[in-house]
């Protein structure tokens, strides 16, 4: 009895050391870079970098300033992982531009989190690649553009939802009595969406519409929650089952099981309501697709709903946020909102604008420029993923590695070729009174994979900020003062501030 005794507490001795022994050779492995990975901070076993990467954001603010301030020390090229994430960061502007354009990284990222937001399988345009998102974006484009997308109809559609909004802001002001306090950052996320939403439901909202304010808003807060590249629950699964709430994973399920459901009802709406021979809007010409006997695989209901979660989602956040940045540099600046006023009514006088007056506007249109580098600057470029093995930069790239640009490399940093690239200064487009717009200017990335909102997002920033300041003045409150410190999520904008607005004397 003692000989197996002893016999049993040397085995578990022995199991016990094996056992260490295989955790330590895990742990070991887990911290190994691949051969020539990109260089940055050092991994440690389960978290990775991730302790250096939130260090540098805690005390810079932002994940692109973290990430940036790294690259300074590591390179153009940073090599991070986050929990079991191995991600590349690419920071430099030329080799943001070789990444964009390359063929090599036309994927787009997989894995749950990527995946959750459309019931755990790939469907939509922003985070589908290959034959299907080649497929479904054809599609997309040619039908959005029957519907004014990209054509002189959008001019028209846009300038009837800017109309709204000054009669929206002529009754706050009336009611006030000539001036009102309005929240910035929310003043024209309504209005946005409609521009928009009117091509793919054939919907608009009023500005004061407590349903769409409300889904907004919590749109908004899963924005801060979340990152462009994940989130704590994406990094490290074991959070969404012991912290949902701290990791964001409660806020991100709980926001799209809302934005699902106002996409299945107004589905089911179309689904009642068209008629196959009078389509009145993308939704339509999708389910009249869907009942041809000719359409493709990719072709489904949850693909339309994933395509709209896309467009709701990304395709209004993304411009109001650009909105804010432009009104918060505007009422930093009172020198740029005057000689900006004076070329709208040397321009214009009272005519309400429209597209074809860009080009006679050079200053307004250097306004809309600064404005796009000021958000696009602080923002990552959707990830992209390696569709093989393959090199960047002269370092290797692992197939289906995750691999985003921080464009702030692009239109801020010291490479990019900005000066004075912190301050709002719309000059630096023009010459002889025309615009240039500089080769690192790219807020809606470069290649197959440039951001296909470009038309629209341009075209709202450009009518909406011309037809404002037409009207009314922007001042800053002193019990307001503007943070110039951003939300950082998924897309960057301002801290809340508010303005007032006033008509103007002259008009």
């Amino acid at each position: 009895m003692w000989f197996l005794n002893c016999w049993s507490i040397r085995m578990l001795g022995l199991a016990a050391l094996l056992i260490a022994v295989i955790l330590g050779l895990l742990a070991y492995l887990d911290t190994r870079k691949p051969k020539k990975f990109p260089p940055g901070p050092k991994w440690l076993p389960l978290i990775g970098s991730a302790l250096q990467v939130q260090e540098a954001r805690s005390r810079l603010g932002s994940l692109f300033e973290a990430t940036a301030e790294l690259s300074l020390k590591y390179g153009p090229i940073l090599g991070l992982k986050i929990g079991k994430d191995p991600l590349i960061v690419v920071c430099g502007p030329q080799e943001i531009k070789e990444m964009s354009v390359s063929e090599d990284f036309l994927g787009r990222p997989t894995g749950s989190f990527f995946e959750m937001r459309t019931w755990n399988k790939r469907r939509g345009i922003i985070l589908t690649d290959n034959e299907f998102w080649q497929e479904q974006r054809r599609f997309l484009v040619r039908q959005l553009r029957e519907f004014g997308f990209g054509t002189r109809n959008m001019s028209l559609l846009v300038e009837e939802e800017v109309s709204h909004l000054i009669v929206f802001i002529n009754k706050a002001l009336e009611n006030g009595r000539g001036s009102c306090v309005f929240n910035m950052e929310s003043l024209f996320s309504v209005s946005v969406l409609n521009t928009l939403w009117k091509m793919m439901a054939g919907v608009r909202y009023s500005p004061e519409d407590q349903k769409m304010i409300t889904l907004q808003s919590i749109l908004a807060d899963l924005f801060k929650t979340i990152h462009m590249v994940g989130a704590s629950f994406s990094h490290f699964p074991v959070l969404k089952y012991i912290a949902p709430q701290m990791s964001g994973y409660k806020c991100y399920m709980d926001t799209h099981i809302q934005i699902w459901e106002f996409l299945r009802n107004e589905l089911e709406h179309h689904k009642k309501t068209h008629n196959p021979k009078e389509p009145r809007d993308l939704m339509d010409v999708y389910l009249n697709m869907l009942q041809s006997p000719e359409h493709g695989s990719s072709f489904s209901e949850e693909q339309l709903l994933a395509i709209c979660m896309d467009m709701f989602m990304a395709g209004s956040e993304t411009t109001n946020n650009t909105m804010s940045f432009c009104f918060l540099y505007l009422i930093l600046n009172p020198r740029v909102q005057k000689k900006a006023q004076d070329e709208i009514d040397a321009v214009l006088g009272n005519r309400a604008p429209c597209l074809n007056d860009r080009s006679k506007m050079p200053y307004m249109e250097a306004i809309v420029l600064e404005a796009l580098r000021m958000f696009g600057c602080r923002a990552f470029a959707v990830p992209h993923r390696a569709v093989k093995d393959t090199y960047l930069g002269g370092y290797l790239i692992p197939k289906d590695i995750l691999v985003t640009a921080n464009l702030y490399g692009c239109m801020m940093g010291p490479h990019s070729g900005f000066d004075n690239p912190e301050q709002f200064i719309p000059e630096r487009y023009l010459k002889d009174g025309k615009v240039v717009i500089p080769e690192n200017l790219v807020p809606f990335g470069l290649g197959k994979r440039r951001c296909m909102g470009e038309p629209l997002a341009r075209a709202n920033v450009f009518l909406f900020t011309t037809s404002i300041l037409q009207k009314f003045d922007i001042h800053m409150l002193p019990e307001y003062p503007p943070d110039m410190k951003i939300v950082d999520g998924v897309t960057p904008a301002p801290l809340h501030y508010k303005a007032k607005i006033t008509h103007r004397k002259c008009t």
